[in-house]
């Protein structure tokens, strides 16, 4: 949750300029899985209306981070996810239609501080 309080500082910090979009794609850590982490008992998604509800919870969880932050959720087919290889988390910049920025893959290699210093060198 704290790589979440950052990004939602970073959108506070760029707010003016920038218009930031979250993409919920896939459950990360899934009960399938056996892992101990918090997950709040989802598992991998059999229909888009159980995504949307995985993003419900995501958007209320998040709290201040995602507030006014638009949530998109990716359909069953992955595009999204497979397009910009998002799971479980990355970073991307879009100026007119193509991508400026990819930041490595989370989520070891999320970094909102490599993004902050990107943005305010545009």
């Amino acid at each position: 949750m704290n790589q979440l309080n950052n990004f939602g500082n970073l959108r506070d910090k760029f707010s003016a300029g920038v218009d930031f979009v979250t993409i919920y794609i896939s459950e990360a850590h899934p009960t399938e899985q056996g892992l101990k982490w918090e997950n709040y008992g989802l598992r991998q998604h059999q229909a888009m209306e159980e995504k949307i509800g995985a993003a419900n919870i995501l958007k209320k969880e998040a709290g201040k981070a995602l507030e006014g932050c638009p949530i998109l959720v990716d359909g069953m087919e992955h595009d999204a996810e497979n397009k910009y290889s998002g799971l479980p988390e990355r970073l991307y910049v879009l100026m007119d239609g193509k991508i400026v920025y990819a930041g490595d893959m989370g989520p070891f290699g999320y970094s909102v501080d490599e993004l902050d210093g990107f943005l305010s060198r545009l």
